[in-house]
C-alpha cells in the first residue's frame, strides 16, 4: 500500500511539472507555438499561387524572406499554409469553419466574395492607422466591399487586375469604340487574312469576367438585386444580356471571330493565337502584357496598345476588376496586432505592395502606391489605372453568383459554337439559374 501511493505521488508532482510546461489552452501569445520561434502564433491561408506552394519561385522566395525576417525582428512563428486548387470548394470550407470558430488567424478571400463574411471578421481599422492606410487609398470597386454596413473595415485587398481590349497599332490605328465599329472594321482585317476580334467564350471565370460583364454593364444591366437574387433574364437586364449575346453572335457568323474561341475559358488562352502574329484584336486582362512580351519579344510587343472594351452604342464604358483581399478572423488582439503587421510589411503598404506587385506582376490597389519608386509599371500601367479609376466594377457578392456565371459561361459557349441561338442560350442560363 506504501509503495502504492509513493507512486501515485511521483505520477501526480510529473503532471505537475508537465502542466507547468504547457502553453496553456487558447491563449496563443503566452506560449513558443509548435516550432518555438516566437511567442506569437499566425495561422495564415493562401490562394496556392500567393503562398509557398506558388509555381513561380520568385513568389516563393519573396514569402520566405518576408516571414524570415518578420519572426526574427517580433518575436513571432508565421504559419502559411495553402487552400486546395479548387477556389470555389476553399471558398465555401472557409465560411463554414469561420461559422464553427475554427476559421486561422488570417485568410486570403476572393475580394468581390469579402461582404459574405462580415459576420465572422474583425475590425482592423485600429491597426491601419500605425501605417497611415485608409479606404481613400483605393479604387473606388475596392472601397466597396472592404467596408462593412457598420462603416468599419473588414478586409485589405491588396492585389487588383483589369480588362481591356489590345490591338494591334499598325493594323487598328483608332481602336473601335462601338460594336458596330468593331464588325466594321474586323470584316476588313478578316479579308487581309487575320483573326480580327478574339475573346474568352469558353467554360471558365475569364468568359464572364471579360467577355460578358463590361458589355453588360455598359447598359446599365444587373446580375442581381439588392437582395441578391437573380435578375439578369427579366426586364432590361434580360435585354441587355440578349444584345450582347447577339453582338458575339454577329462576330463568328460575319467571320471576324473564329468559332473555336468557345474553347477558351481563360483569358490566357488566347496568347497562343496572339504568338501566329495573325491577330488584330482581343479582350483579356492586364497580366497578358507581360506574357505576351515574353512570347512575341520586345519589338513585336511595341506594335501593341490597349483601349477599352468595346461597347454598344449609347452605352457607357464599363470593365471588371478582380483581386483578393486579406481578412482577420483571429480574436486574441496580440495575435490580430502581430498579423496586420506581417500583412502590412508584406502586402499593403507601399513598400510592401509594390514589391509584391513587382514580383507576382499584379496591379497595386492602392493609388499611392503607382508613386512609389519602389513600383515599377509597364508601357500600358496608366491605361490600366485610368480603369481602375473610371470604369471597373466588381463582381457581384451574392451568394448566386457561382451559378450564373457557370450558366452564363455556358450560354456564351453555346451561341459562339452555334449550336444554340441567342434567345434560346439565355433562356436555358435563366431557367437552369432559377432552377436551382
Amino acid at each position: 500500500m506504501k509503495k502504492m501511493k509513493t507512486l501515485m505521488f511521483l505520477f501526480m508532482t510529473v503532471a505537475l511539472v508537465l502542466a507547468g510546461c504547457s502553453s496553456g489552452g487558447s491563449d496563443k501569445s503566452s506560449g513558443e507555438g509548435e516550432s518555438g520561434k516566437g511567442s506569437v502564433d499566425i495561422s495564415i491561408v493562401a490562394h496556392p499561387a500567393y503562398s509557398l506552394k506558388a509555381s513561380d519561385q520568385k513568389v516563393v522566395g519573396y514569402l520566405k524572406s518576408s516571414i524570415s525576417q518578420f519572426e526574427e525582428q517580433n518575436n513571432a512563428n508565421v504559419e502559411l499554409s495553402a487552400y486546395s486548387s479548387n477556389i470555389s470548394e476553399a471558398m465555401a470550407k472557409l465560411i463554414e469553419q469561420a461559422s464553427q470558430d475554427r476559421a486561422p488567424d488570417i485568410a486570403q478571400i476572393d475580394a468581390h466574395i469579402l461582404p459574405r463574411y462580415y459576420d465572422y471578421l474583425q475590425p482592423l481599422d485600429p491597426y491601419l492607422k500605425k501605417y497611415d492606410i485608409s479606404l481613400d487609398d483605393y479604387y473606388p470597386f475596392a472601397k466597396e466591399v472592404m467596408k462593412g454596413p457598420d462603416g468599419k473595415i473588414y478586409g485589405v485587398q491588396f492585389t487588383t487586375d483589369v480588362r481591356v481590349m489590345f490591338y494591334r497599332k499598325d493594323l487598328v490605328p483608332n481602336p473601335p469604340k462601338t460594336w458596330s465599329e468593331v464588325l466594321e472594321l474586323g470584316k476588313k482585317l478578316k479579308k487581309q487574312g487575320y483573326y480580327a476580334f478574339l475573346y474568352p467564350a469558353g467554360r471558365g471565370e475569364g468568359t464572364t469576367v471579360t467577355t460578358i460583364l463590361p458589355m453588360f454593364w455598359g447598359q446599365g444591366g444587373k446580375l442581381v438585386d439588392d437582395q441578391g437574387k437573380p435578375v439578369f433574364g427579366k426586364g432590361k437586364n434580360k435585354q441587355a444580356m440578349l444584345n450582347v449575346l447577339n453582338f458575339l453572335d454577329q462576330t463568328v457568323k460575319t467571320g471576324i471571330t473564329p468559332k473555336r474561341v468557345s474553347t477558351y475559358g481563360s483569358e490566357s488562352d488566347l496568347n497562343e493565337e496572339v504568338a501566329t502574329g495573325k491577330v488584330a484584336m482581343f479582350l483579356g486582362g492586364n497580366w497578358q502584357a507581360s506574357q505576351i512580351k515574353h512570347i512575341l519579344g520586345e519589338e513585336e510587343f511595341k506594335k501593341w496598345g490597349v483601349a477599352p472594351i468595346p461597347h454598344k452604342e449609347g452605352a457607357d464604358i464599363a470593365t471588371t476588376a478582380g483581386g483578393w483581399a486579406w481578412a482577420m478572423f483571429a480574436k486574441d488582439k496580440d495575435t490580430q496586432k502581430a498579423a496586420v503587421d506581417f500583412l502590412a510589411k508584406t502586402f499593403v503598404e507601399n513598400e510592401g505592395m509594390a514589391q509584391w506587385s513587382n514580383i507576382g506582376g499584379y496591379l497595386p490597389v492602392r493609388k499611392p502606391v503607382y508613386k512609389t519608386d519602389e513600383y515599377k509599371g509597364g508601357k500600358f500601367t496608366e491605361s490600366f489605372k485610368k480603369h481602375l479609376n473610371k470604369y471597373a466594377k466588381a463582381r457581384p457578392s451574392s451568394e448566386a453568383y457561382p451559378e450564373i456565371s457557370s450558366q452564363l459561361q455556358v450560354a456564351v459557349s453555346s451561341v459562339v459554337s452555334g449550336s444554340k441561338s441567342p434567345e434560346q442560350a439565355l433562356a436555358d442560363a435563366w431557367g437552369a439559374v432559377k432552377a436551382k
